[in-house]
Formats: C-alpha cells, sequence, structure tokens
C-alpha cells in the first residue's frame, strides 16, 4: 500500500516518535501517510516538519476515543485545521475526561491490592496523553501481570475488575467536531465495534447525520470478506473510504507501517472532497 492512514506516535499510545514514523515510512516507500493519536494533534506539527524533509505527502490526523452504551468507538479525523479554537477546546475537555477516568481506574487497582506510583506511571508515557496501554505496561513491567494480554483481561480491560467505561463523551460530539473543523471524519475499525452488522449499520446512518464522511474499510484484521462487506456500506450510504495499519509499534506488535492503507486513487478521493 501507497497510504497509510492511521499510525500512533508517542504523543499517545505508540512506541515511536513522530519524526521516526514519517522516516520509517520513507523507508517503506509510502507516498503519504497521517498521524492519528488518540485524542491529542501534539505530534503533528513534528510529523509535518520531518514529512517535507522526506518528501511525504502528510495529512494532520487525530483518533478520537468515545463510548456509547459501553461501547468503545473510535472516530478518525482527517485535513484537520489544527488552530481552530473550538477544536482545541474540545480536545481539552477529552483529556480532562481521559483524566478523570484513568484516575478511577488506578483507584480501583487499589481496592484490589495494587498500589501505582503515578511519578512513575507518568514517565511511561513519553507524550501528554496517558492511557489504558501505560496502565498495562506498568502492571506488566513490576510485576502484577505476565502481559499486556492479561493486564487488560484481568485488570483493566472491559470485562477486569477495575474497568471504567469512557463517559460523557459520545461518537455523534466527535464527528461533529471535526466536520465543524472542516475535516473529513471517518469510522475506525467498525467490525470492531460490534459483530452484529446490524448494530454497526445503523450507528453508521446515525452518525452521517452529524457529517461522518467515511468508513476506516481496509484494517489489518479485516478479512478480505469484511473488506468486501463495509466497502459495500460505505457504497451505500455515499461514503468514502479510509485505511491504515494502525501503528503502534511495540505496544501492538506485529505490525508495520503501511501493512494496511489504501492506494493513490482512493487517497486522491478523499483530497476531492475536502
Amino acid at each position: 500500500m501507497e497510504i497509510d492512514l492511521h499510525i500512533h506516535t508517542t504523543e499517545s499510545d505508540g512506541t515511536y516518535t513522530p519524526e521516526k514514523v514519517v522516516k520509517m515510512a520513507k523507508k517503506y516507500n509510502l507516498k503519504a501517510i497521517s498521524i492519528t493519536d488518540h485524542d491529542t494533534i501534539d505530534g503533528l506539527l513534528e510529523g509535518k516538519m520531518t514529512a517535507v524533509e522526506m518528501g511525504i505527502e502528510f495529512v494532520n490526523g487525530i483518533e478520537i476515543s468515545t463510548n456509547i452504551n459501553n461501547r468503545d468507538i473510535h472516530i478518525l479525523g482527517y485535513f484537520l485545521n489544527i488552530e481552530d479554537a473550538n477544536f482545541l477546546s474540545e480536545l481539552n475537555e477529552l483529556k480532562i475526561q481521559r483524566n478523570i477516568r484513568n484516575e478511577k481506574i488506578l483507584k480501583k487497582l487499589e481496592l484490589f491490592g495494587i498500589e501505582i506510583e503515578r511519578e512513575k506511571l507518568i514517565k511511561m508515557a513519553p507524550g501528554k496523553i496517558l492511557s489504558r496501554v501505560h496502565i498495562a505496561n506498568y502492571l506488566v513491567e513490576y510485576g502484577f501481570a505476565s502481559s499486556n494480554d492479561e493486564a487488560f483481561g484481568t485488570y483493566i480491560g472491559d470485562k477486569g475488575c477495575a474497568h471504567v467505561p469512557k463517559e460523557n463523551f459520545y461518537p455523534q460530539r466527535a464527528v461533529k467536531m471535526i466536520y465543524d473543523n472542516r475535516g473529513l471524519a471517518s469510522l475506525a475499525h467498525p467490525n470492531l465495534i460490534s459483530k452484529d452488522f446490524g448494530v454497526v449499520e445503523n450507528l453508521i446512518k446515525e452518525l452521517k447525520n452529524y457529517g461522518l464522511g467515511a468508513i476506516e474499510t481496509e484494517y489489518p484484521s479485516f478479512t478480505a470478506k469484511e473488506k468486501r462487506k463495509y466497502r459495500k456500506i460505505a457504497e451505500k450510504y455515499s461514503l468514502l473510504m479510509t485505511g491504515g495499519s494502525d501503528f503502534h509499534g511495540e505496544n501492538k506488535m506485529g505490525i508495520n507501517i503501511g501493512s494496511t492503507g489504501l492506494d493513490e486513487k482512493h487517497f486522491l478521493l478523499l483530497k476531492d472532497k475536502t
């Protein structure tokens, strides 16, 4: 693939800096990329600066974490105006809600005898975003779990004893904030939201009313059948298609930058609509 529109860096829960991921993209001969860190745009300036040097087209991106009916739903945003005051205000609200949730998780862990030293935890998150991945890494580092899978399964995942659902930020709000920013909102990895296709299709119909412009149809874990299914649903609702590797570096092993994404033809369609 020539275009990877789903990449994470140390500014959220990836393990490589924005500069490093752009240089990796150059190594793999990608023509364009987007850094889509969770709930932050902090890595975009560094990424774009490096992309200019490397001769790679760079798209300002983000992945916004939302929740509805106890389902995690992620909304990708592309071609963002990162100087939009209203957009930045919404991101600050996201940061506040994330910090509240993290503190609730840590207090729940304390109930199970797991005392987490805040300063050590913060050092494990190089950027300004502290995520559940960083908490999982801490649990493994200090011997409370043998792996990240165990940390999530036993403690902080959806069925874990210290799980705290994300609250007060719904996918409709995320789509609208991207639409109002004049960016392109895309529903990330729809097949991970629910295996019930009807649930996902109803969500897509609902979000289109708020400005949803695309669906992520190309994703590493999707089968060929699943990709075809979501390409058809994109066509049915006159939505564009996006795609990417969801690269996290060492926090998601076995996935390389550019392993999944778009060809140039579909990328140009995205650019033409924005």
